[in-house]
């Protein structure tokens, strides 16, 4: 009697997202996807691959030695089109078990070229000992094994999908025999990416390859923690202040406990063209800028010029304005107006505004300017699209019963809403908190890993909440002299020595946002 354990995989499929092959097109790198063969191989020796690929990607790819080992198929239109074109080649079942079907394929969303082999062959023999259709990890970071899809789980999609394929399977899961493939260490919170697809996984992967061919994932953390500058490679956000200073007096704002000394002062045209020129030479990486700080972004004398210019950033991904909408709003129409759509698709908007009620508003924001503000996010759901547009709640004890007619108002306006929680600054701020999200246990910080915050002066401060310890000055000092200066207080976060940064990191309660 045949062994019905004893079967392999069809080939392996790798799927490439438009997102990835533009960034392969400009950062090809042939070694990384022989190493990704030769580690696939280790497991299932001359396997070979389906991958949809661009005319100039398909080149680079020929030029290579392994070519032998993959098919290529351009002009893909979706995910789910390149699957169920991939899945009609799927050979007969050999056992012809009626209630069994064992044909399959490895599929990955990447070129991974630290594949785990060891990892991979045991997720390969839980689903063959399970007789799964679907088969996944849920803890370990994407690049480093396949998924495994049968042909019985390929034939219940449907023909056209809005979501990806494992979204789809997510949604309808309990339809399915699934194998969720757990190892420990858990490496959910690092966020962590292998698949050759950014700046950051690129830099991250020839990282760790310059320590070891093969980097066990039983070790992948400590191996981290020596080098935390392959995972603090580049910021992703920058809270920028470009102007200093606010007609309002909120009661949630570092506004109430920092120095007004210097308020009015703003960012230069000159300066700003200054900064973006340094982040355009020496930015590998898509960061998100956010126009906040401690001041009104509207109040800028030069405010259009100003965000016109940031727009020039070709690594920026998207451009945040952080405003109460009070005064200047003809500035804000004037530029969106002016904007190039593509332009325009970059631009966030998102309006603080806490409370629906004017007492309530008056007393948080110290002026009653509550039906004007409301009267310009009517006018801007007219002219950006809805995912440019954001109202920012402040979930605190004011406020706190507020909640769900808040929601309801905006939501039949169809303007999306952000529930922010009220930060206290490290218990600068009077405690105004609904709830305490204080961690039981401090893991590292995540603005320490991405995050740059930029005073109106140049100078960056080690974070928001101690914005008087400052790491460097971005007039004088270049991008890369400033961002590794915070590489220090990023490795105590990651080792756990929170007392030894220069910030009330053990008396703040950040830990949870993400920012970018």
């Amino acid at each position: 009697m045949t062994n019905r354990k004893e079967y392999h995989p069809s080939f392996a499929v790798v799927y490439l997202d438009s997102p990835t092959l533009t960034f392969l097109e400009s950062n090809f790198d042939v070694n990384l996807v022989d190493s990704f063969l030769k580690k696939l191989h280790k497991v299932f020796p001359n396997i070979n691959i389906h991958m949809n690929v661009s005319k100039p990607i398909k080149s680079m790819l020929e030029a290579g030695s392994q070519t032998k080992f993959f098919e290529f198929y351009e002009s893909i239109p979706s995910e789910i089109e390149f699957i169920k074109q991939i899945g009609s080649l799927l050979p007969e079942s050999v056992f012809k078990d009626p209630e069994w079907d064992e044909v399959c394929f490895l599929y990955f969303t990447g070129i991974s070229p630290i594949l785990d082999p060891k990892l991979t062959e045991k997720i390969w023999n839980r689903h063959k000992n399970f007789f799964s259709q679907y088969s996944y990890s849920e803890n370990i970071p994407p690049g480093l094994i396949p998924t495994v899809i049968t042909r019985e789980f390929l034939t219940s999609l449907p023909d056209h999908l809005t979501t990806d394929i494992h979204s789809f399977f997510l949604k309808n899961i309990n339809q399915y025999d699934v194998d969720i493939f757990f190892q420990s260490p858990d490496l959910r919170q690092l966020r962590l990416d292998f698949r050759f697809n950014s700046p950051r996984s690129k830099m991250l992967i020839q990282g760790l390859q310059k320590i070891a061919e093969d980097v066990p994932y039983e070790n992948l953390l400590s191996i981290l923690k020596q080098n935390p500058e392959l995972y603090r490679s580049f910021p992703s956000y920058l809270e920028w202040e470009i102007y200093k200073g606010c007609e309002l007096a909120c009661v949630f704002c570092p506004r109430e406990f920092i120095d007004k000394s210097n308020d009015g002062s703003f960012v230069s045209l000159d300066v700003t063209k200054q900064i973006i020129n340094r982040f355009q030479n020496e930015l590998t990486s898509p960061i998100t800028i956010s126009l906040s700080g401690n001041g009104e972004p509207l109040l800028h004398p030069n405010f259009v010029a100003i965000v016109k210019e940031i727009l020039t950033l070709s690594q920026l991904k998207e451009l945040i304005i952080e405003t109460a909408l009070y005064k200047n709003v003809d500035q804000l129409f004037s530029l969106i107006n002016d904007l190039d759509p593509k332009l325009k698709e970059k631009l966030c908007i998102i309006t603080n505004v806490t409370t629906l009620k004017e007492d309530t508003y008056q007393s948080l924001y110290g002026k009653n300017e509550l039906s004007q503000v409301l009267e310009s996010i009517d006018s801007l759901s007219k002219i950006l699209p809805q995912n440019s547009l954001y109202v920012q709640m402040i979930k605190m004890k004011e406020v706190e019963d507020e909640i769900d007619p808040y929601f309801t108002f905006f939501e039949k306006k169809g303007i999306q809403i952000i529930l922010q929680k009220y930060n206290r600054f490290a218990g600068k701020l009077p405690e105004r908190r609904v709830s305490d999200l204080t961690p039981i246990h401090r893991d590292f910080c995540w603005h320490l890993i991405r995050d740059i915050y930029l005073s109106v002066s140049g100078e960056v401060s080690i974070c928001k909440q101690n914005q008087t310890e400052m790491i460097g000055n971005l007039l004088s000092e270049s991008l890369s002299e400033v961002w590794k200066k915070g590489l220090d207080s990023f490795r105590h976060s990651f080792n756990g020595e929170h007392d030894l940064i220069p910030a009330p990191c053990l008396n703040c309660d950040e830990w949870y946002t993400f920012n970018a």
